[in-house]
């Protein structure tokens, strides 16, 4: 049996990314009903942001129990590790989970072994994905007692790493470094890519890009049409957070002006509102981030009908 989908009690190894503000529960039911796993990313089916910690996981937890009523298959909850969660919203939303037994946590951020080490005591499932992944943090996270890896590669939508290595490199040397099963992240966007990742060492998808092209996605629809009509070579890329992170965008003002600033040495340029530009549609008030692979979908599908390409690039 494939080990990720034996790991997270799935059929189909196809992880759906958490891309924060266009996830729901219905995105997370219908990837999980597939035989995929559902990922809830943070403000995942909220219409407004919350102030405090535990503001946002009363409110996650009403996302939480949406998503079971929609599915009785496994779905997970994003989370960030500690350097990257120091006003404490992971940490409350983490006691949520606990309290209503969602099992898988995709966790992002600067390894904590710890930390990891703490949430496998409390039964929890890790998903982890460095920002920028290296031999090195693949196997201290390894150590650390993670579950399944994330090989992100610059070819993804997102965050980007900084490092300029693309997914089937970046999957294969992770891959070759470590003993557990490691997700390809960046540009897994067809049965195609997903083989070749599968042939480096991959045993599944993490698919971020791809389920933004989903009926079940709330994205705007004109941020959906702006991804299909967007060619390969119009992408542009910014640098952002002091040069730990880059980009891809489809070409549109905050993306391009963010450009400019850095051209002027401003690594810290405005993104825009990620609320207003892909949930809303606001095309100007916000960057469209995309996998450089988006030129290589076609059309607005089912959840079902994605999972199952994906997973036959894996023999699934």
């Amino acid at each position: 049996m494939n080990r990720v989908c034996e790991i997270l009690g799935i059929t189909k190894p196809v992880v759906q990314a958490p891309m924060t503000w266009i996830t729901s529960p219905e995105l997370a039911a219908a990837v999980s009903n597939a035989g995929g796993l559902g990922i809830l990313g943070f403000n995942a089916g909220f219409e407004t942001g919350k102030a405090t910690p535990e503001e946002t996981a009363e409110e996650m937890r009403k996302m939480v129990r949406r998503t079971k009523e929609l599915t009785d298959k496994p779905f997970g909850m994003n989370v960030m590790t500690s350097a990257f969660d120091a006003a404490g919203f992971s940490k409350a939303t983490i006691r949520m989970c606990k309290e209503e037994g969602v099992a898988v946590l995709a966790a992002i951020g600067t390894l904590d072994k710890d930390q990891i080490r703490e949430w496998k005591e409390a039964g929890f499932k890790v998903i982890y994905r460095d920002m920028s992944p290296t031999v090195a943090s693949a196997k201290a996270a390894e150590e650390a007692g993670v579950d399944i890896l994330v090989a992100t590669g610059c070819d993804e939508g997102g965050g980007m790493p900084i490092e300029e290595t693309g997914t089937i490199v970046k999957t294969a040397i992770i891959a070759d470094a470590v003993n557990i099963p490691v997700l390809a992240a960046g540009g897994i966007v067809n049965e195609a890519m997903a083989r070749a990742s599968a042939c480096v060492g991959a045993e599944g998808a993490y698919a971020g890009t791809r389920f933004i092209l989903s009926e079940e996605c709330r994205a705007a629809l004109s941020v959906k049409e702006d991804i299909l009509n967007t060619g390969a070579d119009d992408y542009v890329v910014l640098t952002e957070g002091d040069g730990y992170l880059k980009w891809r965008s489809t070409p549109h003002k905050t993306a391009l002006e963010a450009i400019e600033e850095n051209r002027k040495g401003n690594l810290r340029p405005s993104t825009g509102s990620f609320y207003a530009g892909m949930l809303k549609g606001d095309l100007e008030a916000g960057i469209n981030t995309v996998s450089s692979a988006a030129c290589l979908i076609k059309g607005i599908d089912p959840c079902e009908v994605i999972v199952n390409e994906l997973a036959r690039g894996y023999g699934c």
